[in-house]
């Protein structure tokens, strides 16, 4: 999603800097400003979705005193999260 978000932003950008080399522009600028605020938007939503991803759900069971931690998997195994003490 990052990857096919800077992906626009670039194509953006060459629209917007095409339409103003033009004699007359028209919308042709305002256009590639436009999808390049699609692409930005993009990779500012792939960024809060990896975070989402990878961030820790606290076991309400846990005490105050322990912290969640990703607890790494064998080669092709899914890492799990649980609570260890500080």
């Amino acid at each position: 999603m990052g990857f096919a978000g800077a992906s626009v932003a670039v194509a953006g950008s060459g629209l917007w800097v095409a339409g103003e080399r033009r004699a007359d522009p028209g919308q042709v600028p305002a256009i590639g400003l436009g999808v390049v605020a699609v692409g930005i938007i993009a990779m500012v939503a792939a960024g809060g979705w990896i975070a989402a991803e990878v961030s820790c759900q606290v076991d309400p069971d846990c005490e105050d005193t322990e912290e969640c931690r990703e607890i790494p998997a064998p080669p092709g195994g899914v890492p799990y999260k649980q609570c260890i003490a500080r």
